[in-house]
């Protein structure tokens, strides 16, 4: 049996590419971190318990607090249901950087023992890569610069990444939506 009941959001051209470059630069300008034995290079663009506003207050990153408003707004509009959950908010954005021979090929959901209260994750594409966003059990979304998708951060949404195969850096915005009583 295949249900139609997929609770992912999907929208194009939320940046365009120019925007998409703009915070490319800007983000690699900030103290850069290496996630699991240099898999990719991260920063944060707004860290847990600052104010959305603020951490998306230079100039550079307004298109990507509009870009994550209007993504949060469709995916409610979707999908209101989520309206009746404990209340949630943004808890961090990072930048991440994949360089060409990186990827993060491992199976994962964002909701663990050690995140227990994440709810929603996202991903706001910055670069044409030649690669996709695979979900185990639904359709891959490729990777396209200016294009978000939203998607519960549970089990039933296990996905992972796949390698560019032009050898491109590719570059993307996440974080996470969780209950709100914990990150304040």
């Amino acid at each position: 049996m295949f249900l139609i009941f997929l609770m992912i959001e999907q929208i194009d051209n939320l940046l365009t590419k120019e925007e998409c470059n703009k915070i490319i630069d800007y983000a690699k300008g900030l103290d850069m971190g290496t996630y699991d034995k240099g898999r990719y290079d991260y920063s944060y663009i707004m860290r847990r318990g600052q104010y959305m506003e603020t951490a998306f207050s230079h100039p550079v990153l307004q298109p990507a607090y509009r870009a994550l408003v209007a993504l949060k707004k469709s995916y409610i509009k979707s999908f209101p249901e989520v309206n009746n959950l404990d209340p949630w908010t943004l808890d961090y954005v990072r930048f991440k950087w994949w360089k060409p021979e990186n990827y993060y090929d491992a199976w994962h959901s964002e909701h663990d023992f050690h995140q227990p209260y994440r709810t929603l994750s996202f991903l706001l594409y910055l670069s044409d890569n030649n690669c996709s966003t695979h979900f185990r059990r639904y359709k891959s979304v490729a990777t396209r610069a200016g294009r978000g998708i939203m998607f519960p951060a549970y089990f039933t949404h296990e996905h992972r990444g796949e390698q560019c195969k032009d050898g491109l850096d590719r570059y993307m915005l996440s974080g996470y939506y969780s209950f709100f009583e914990i990150i304040k």
